[in-house]
């Protein structure tokens, strides 16, 4: 099995388009120099049903411990820890599955 990760991240109101689009170009960097991601997609929402104004990122890793990893990282925490500048960050919506 394989576990996905699953990330949602509200936009801010009044972030630039251009900030937003860095930060996904952020996001899918952390492949770059986290080798545990198996594969790595970040959107923004098309807003069809459900939240519009949103990014995505889902993560797919071999396990628990690719998980941990990446988790751990410092791509990852240098990413959490500058999602402030576009995010709302008390609503993130997480979750990791098997597949």
């Amino acid at each position: 099995y394989m576990v996905r990760h699953i990330f949602i991240a509200t936009i801010k109101d009044g972030v630039s388009e251009e900030i937003v689009n860095q930060k996904m170009e952020e996001m899918r960097a952390m492949k770059d120099s986290v080798p545990e991601i198996e594969s790595i997609m970040v959107g923004r929402s098309l807003g069809w049903v459900g939240a519009a104004n949103t990014v995505t990122m889902v993560i797919d890793l071999k396990d628990r411990n690719a998980f941990d990893t990446l988790m751990a990282s410092p791509a990852h925490i240098e990413v959490g820890n500058k999602a402030a500048e576009a995010f709302e960050t008390d609503n993130f919506v997480i979750s990791q599955i098997e597949y």
